[in-house]
């Protein structure tokens, strides 16, 4: 597939991104800064899922709107149809959709608020039927050789980042930065207008870093003092701990398939952590691990792989996993 057609003069006005909080978004946020010279462009970090907490009326007046790696919310296209439609009724202007997931969906929302993925700068395509995985890979693929080399550089890493790849240099660097904060959109802006410009991480930078490289450690204290209590059964504790939980869990399935997991969770109605049991089932293992405690009656949440507990029924589901373990030799 080819793309000839990006038209400079919609792209030179970009003055708002709209982006998702991924390593892949960061950095393609990043290359577009630097790309089009885009210095003064704010940019809006969300999710698929969260379009419908942004604030548009409170957008200056005039803004030229691009979109990178956000896809159409795939439980609820309505969503991301009525952010369209609040950006075009508050007078702003979509310029292009740098986002691999689903170009038909695009088109749909497009055709609902009387607009054309056609009149794009930039167009979305979909992944599946096409040998684009991301949209760092997408922007690359307009720019072709106009990209300098730095810009190049930060496509390729967002790309690789897609796809959990962070041994990157701006990909190791970016997903170490935003791991201890995660919900702190402002470091992604600061990251990616930092990295438009420079290659190396300043001092505000290397401070997160080092934050996350704590967690690390607290991580592998954790590891080290997990309790095996079946073959296929380890717990830990990480009560008043900061972590990254779904890197510690891929460590943690390393030493076994099933980890309880003795920790806590917000809850709204105490407005305040609470202590929680969680069960996780390494990608693959052949169990329904809440459909199996519920059927025996224990107060469980969550999904199949993983499941959410009170910690008095943490005895009772710890024989039932047992129990379950045996039926599946």
């Amino acid at each position: 597939m080819m793309f000839e057609n990006l038209r400079m003069k919609d792209v030179d006005g970009i003055n708002l991104i709209v982006a998702v909080g991924s390593v892949d978004g960061i950095l393609t946020s990043a290359a577009v800064l630097r790309a089009f010279g885009l210095k003064d462009a704010e940019i809006i970090f969300c999710q698929a899922f969260t379009v419908d907490r942004i604030p548009v009326e409170q957008w200056e007046p005039g803004r030229k709107v691009l979109f990178v790696d956000l896809a159409v919310n795939n439980r609820d296209e309505a969503m991301t149809s009525a952010f369209v439609a609040r950006i075009v009724d508050a007078g702003h202007e979509i310029v292009g959709i740098c986002d691999e997931h689903d170009a038909e969906a695009w088109s749909r929302v497009f055709e609902t608020n009387g607009l054309k993925i056609e009149d794009m700068a930039i167009q979305p395509i979909s992944q599946k039927t096409c040998n684009i995985k991301s949209s760092g890979a997408l922007l690359l693929s307009y720019l072709g050789k106009e990209a300098d080399s730095r810009t190049k550089e930060l496509c390729e890493a967002a790309d690789a980042g897609d796809r959990m790849d962070f041994s990157t240099h701006f990909g190791g660097l970016v997903n170490m930065a935003i791991k201890s904060k995660i919900v702190d959109d402002s470091r992604r802006v600061y990251l990616a207008k930092h990295f438009a410009s420079q290659r190396r991480p300043d001092e505000k930078i290397l401070g997160w870093i080092a934050e996350y490289e704590a967690i690390l450690k607290t991580h592998e204290e954790i590891i080290s003092s997990a309790e095996k209590i079946d073959p296929e059964i380890i717990r830990v504790n990480t009560i008043s701990k900061v972590i990254d939980m779904t890197t510690l869990m891929m460590e943690l399935y390393k030493k076994a398939p099933i980890v309880i997991v003795d920790g806590e969770s917000y809850s709204p109605s105490a407005k305040a952590k609470v202590r929680q049991i969680s069960v996780g089932l390494k990608p693959g293992y052949p169990m329904d691990i809440l459909a199996t405690l519920q059927a025996a009656g224990i107060n469980a949440s969550g999904f199949a792989q993983k499941a959410n507990l009170p910690p008095e029924e943490e005895e009772k589901a710890i024989a039932v996993i047992k129990a379950a373990i045996k039926k599946t030799e």
